[in-house]
């Protein structure tokens, strides 16, 4: 999109190395004229936001409600926007525009989609993500022990967390793999066109809402492709005991049905845009065209 909100055409590839640029070696042709050249593509270095103090942020921009959705867990132990953004969700029904700011998000709690797409759709998440998750002493243990230090978490909350984790020695897989988690995605009636900013730093969890709000009618994704962070999740920290290098170990995985792999591509946007001139860009188009 143009800085006027126009929908038009520029080159651009996903590269395929670390190298920050990558050449590129064009033919034009045109009624019988052709013409070369060379041109160099530069990384795109995305704009890092750090000023936020809560997980979400409603506010309008010409009568259109923009959802600015920082993070699928709390900031701080005194963040009560979450509770917000899902009570949002049912005020949403039926308006014709609205705007979901998922750049700079990294993640967070599945529980937060389900709970923001029954409010909005009035029906439960099926989720046609395989899911299983691997219950040790090694993985509970690294699980209570984030949970037990967790700083933005009240403490109401971490004990729930606490009981839930521990619930999975009783089960009788344990020690071992869960059962395989899958059902098909049922699909919704949606009216409202749902605009989708997204970024190379919107990860996991932020990637799963994007995931499944745009098998809805009238999604669209503006910006470039996410973080592709989707392939495992509940990760736990801790070190090597001799080294004492920080090491992230995760006791779940996720995986399309079709046993696709995206991890490092992410989701791909309909609308290619710099994440940092996304907002004021679609803001422009809804106002020309819809």
């Amino acid at each position: 999109m143009d800085k006027d909100g126009n929908i038009v055409y520029k080159l651009g590839v996903l590269s395929t190395t670390k190298d920050v640029s990558v050449s590129l070696n064009l033919i034009l042709k045109s009624d019988g004229y052709v013409k070369e050249e060379n041109l160099s593509l530069f990384e795109y270095i995305p704009y890092i936001y750090n000023n936020n103090i809560n997980s979400y942020k409603y506010y309008e921009i010409d009568n259109i409600p923009i959802l600015q959705v920082n993070s699928l867990c709390r900031i701080n132990s005194k963040d009560k926007s979450l509770e917000k953004f899902i009570e949002n969700s049912k005020k949403l029904r039926g308006k014709d525009n609205i705007i979901i700011d998922l750049r700079n998000n990294t993640g967070g709690s599945m529980i937060n989609i389900d709970k923001w797409y029954e409010g909005f759709t009035g029906t439960r998440l099926k989720k046609d993500i395989i899911e299983v998750g691997l219950y040790t002493n090694t993985s509970i243990s690294l699980s209570k022990d984030k949970f037990k230090s967790k700083q933005n978490e009240p403490d109401d909350i971490k004990d729930k967390c606490l009981e839930k984790i521990s619930s999975y020695e009783d089960k009788k897989y344990y020690p071992g793999w869960s059962p395989i988690e899958y059902e098909d995605f049922k699909h919704t009636e949606n009216k409202t066109n749902i605009f989708i900013l997204v970024d190379k730093n919107t990860s996991s969890a932020a990637e799963f809402l994007a995931y499944y709000l745009r098998k809805l009618n009238n999604v669209t994704l503006i910006g470039t492709n996410t973080n592709g962070c989707m392939l495992t999740g509940n990760c736990n920290s801790n070190y090597l005991p001799n080294s004492h290098i920080p090491i992230n170990i995760s006791h779940k995985i996720y995986m399309n049905k079709d046993f696709t792999n995206i991890d490092g591509l992410g989701l791909f946007p309909d609308l290619w845009v710099k994440p940092e001139q996304a907002l004021d860009r679609i803001v422009k188009y809804i106002n020309k065209n819809i």
